[in-house]
């Protein structure tokens, strides 16, 4: 497992973030991986331990267990946040500046970084909306999308979301994740 996390980044002051993390949460996992999952932002967990879904957090629990449904385990992705600081209260959504500022300036360099990279699971709206704009959650858990860079985004809800919403989130993030496994596969 390996983080990417340059000296520009655990110090950025690009948005008002900044003010409030523990520390950055960089993009964590197997920097071969054909397999990236996206989601919002760090919660209080990974924002105090610096990875993203921490394993020991609900969310991180849940995606854990998803995952090994489908057979892969969270040694084989990479795991990455449309933001790499927390949010107060977790609201996102009154930060559109790091919304706007975060994805181009770390995400999508770090995701481009990635040789092998292939799919891209946007867990939840806020990621999705990087890729599926002007969708719902559940239209986008449904939707998938060739991407210049070259790979494909899988839509997904988000495994926090799970967390509330029971078994049938849990089918359908499965159903995501068996996708990105199928477009994993096929060739370039």
């Amino acid at each position: 497992m390996s983080c990417i996390a340059t000296t520009e980044l655990l110090t950025c002051i690009s948005c008002r973030l900044h003010e409030f993390r523990t520390q950055v949460v960089a993009g964590h996992g197997d920097s071969n991986a054909t397999i990236a999952g996206v989601g919002e932002a760090p919660g209080q967990q990974e924002d105090e331990h610096g990875v993203p879904f921490y394993p020991n957090a609900p969310a991180g629990r849940r995606l854990d267990m998803l995952l090994e449904r489908v057979g892969l385990t969270r040694a084989q992705i990479w795991l990455d946040n449309v933001v790499h600081c927390q949010p107060p209260n977790n609201n996102l959504r009154a930060y559109p500046d790091a919304q706007a500022i975060c994805p181009d300036l770390w995400l999508r360099p770090m995701l481009a970084g990635l040789p092998n990279l292939r799919v891209v699971v946007a867990f939840g709206a806020t990621a999705g909306a990087l890729w599926f704009p002007g969708h719902t959650a559940t239209e986008m858990s449904k939707l998938a999308r060739s991407c210049k860079e070259g790979y494909t985004v899988v839509g997904a809800f988000h495994p926090a979301y799970a967390v509330r919403a029971g078994e049938w989130v849990d089918a359908s993030i499965e159903a995501s994740l068996r996708r990105a496994i199928t477009y994993a596969t096929v060739s370039r």
